[in-house]
């Protein structure tokens, strides 16, 4: 899985992300609420305020849309998403590069 890069203040678009597990199989995501965090490069993290959706839970499909707070600044951030089963059980984590580009 690799994120596609966002711009600065551009909310409209949602993201859409495989989850695939490290032998490249679709994580299961039936019955998950997906979370997530955002690290910049300084080290402070904060969540991910947008909507984080299960798409195709079988297959491991899900959205981010974009909050403002989730593009308000541009640079080079690390994003973790967690998927928490009904159980409260964290199942798995997944953490990928991400770029918000500035807005021309």
């Amino acid at each position: 899985m690799a994120l596609a890069d966002a711009v600065q203040g551009a909310t409209h678009t949602p993201q859409r992300i495989t989850w695939l597990d490290t032998d490249d199989t679709p994580l299961n995501l039936t019955g998950a609420t997906i979370t997530g965090k955002i690290q910049d490069s300084g080290g402070t993290t904060r969540a991910i305020t947008g909507t984080l959706s299960v798409v195709t839970a079988a297959s491991g499909i899900f959205s981010w849309t974009y909050s403002t707070a989730d593009v308000a600044t541009a640079g080079r951030y690390q994003v973790q998403f967690i998927a928490t089963y009904g159980d409260a059980t964290v199942e798995k984590t997944l953490a990928d590069a991400w770029n918000v580009h500035a807005a021309l």
